[in-house]
C-alpha cells in the first residue's frame, strides 16, 4: 500500500449535522412538554398542542436544509431522511394530541 493511496479528505459532516438537528428538535419539543407537565397539574391543552407543532416546524426546517443542500450540490438525501423522520414523528404525536383533545 502506497502512502498516496490513503485519502486525506475530510469526511462529509452532513449526516452528523442532520442527526444533531433532528435530535435537537425532539429534545426541545420533549422539554417543552415536560416542563409544562411539571408546572401544571392538569397539563393545559395549549402545551399538548404545541409539541406536534414544534416537531412540524423542525420538519419544515429540515426540508429547508434539504433544498439548500440540493442547491449547493451536496448530499441532500440525508436531510430529506431527517425531514421524513420528523414528519413521521409529527403524525404519531398528532395522534396522541387527538386523543388528548377527545378526553377533554
Amino acid at each position: 500500500m502506497d502512502a498516496g493511496d490513503i485519502s486525506t479528505q475530510e469526511p462529509d459532516p452532513t449526516f452528523r449535522q442532520a442527526a444533531t438537528y433532528a435530535i435537537t428538535v425532539i429534545v426541545v419539543a420533549a422539554l417543552f412538554l415536560g416542563v409544562g407537565g411539571l408546572l401544571y397539574d392538569p397539563v393545559p391543552l395549549a402545551i399538548i398542542i404545541v409539541f406536534p407543532l414544534l416537531v412540524l416546524a423542525g420538519a419544515a426546517g429540515a426540508l429547508w436544509w434539504t433544498y439548500r443542500t440540493w442547491q449547493a450540490k451536496g448530499r441532500w438525501q440525508i436531510w430529506q431522511g431527517a425531514s421524513w423522520f420528523l414528519l413521521a414523528l409529527f403524525l404519531i404525536s398528532l395522534g396522541g394530541t387527538g386523543s388528548a383533545l377527545l378526553d377533554r
